[in-house]
């Protein structure tokens, strides 16, 4: 009984780790858009996301 009880532990260990992780992923990229200055804030909404002029 003792040997389920350490594998049923073991198998939330991963998705708990990977849950903080992706917390921690996003919060750091949360604090860090709302800790950006006004130019720089511009200047990333002012560029191009269709490259449809573009040479392939």
């Amino acid at each position: 009984m003792f040997h389920r009880v350490l594998h049923e532990q073991w198998t939330t260990i991963i998705p708990v780790t990977s849950f903080f992780l992706i917390s921690g992923v996003f919060i750091v990229a949360t604090l860090r858009a709302l800790r950006m200055k006004q130019g720089e804030r511009e200047h990333l909404s002012s560029l191009p996301l269709d490259d449809s002029n573009a040479e392939h």
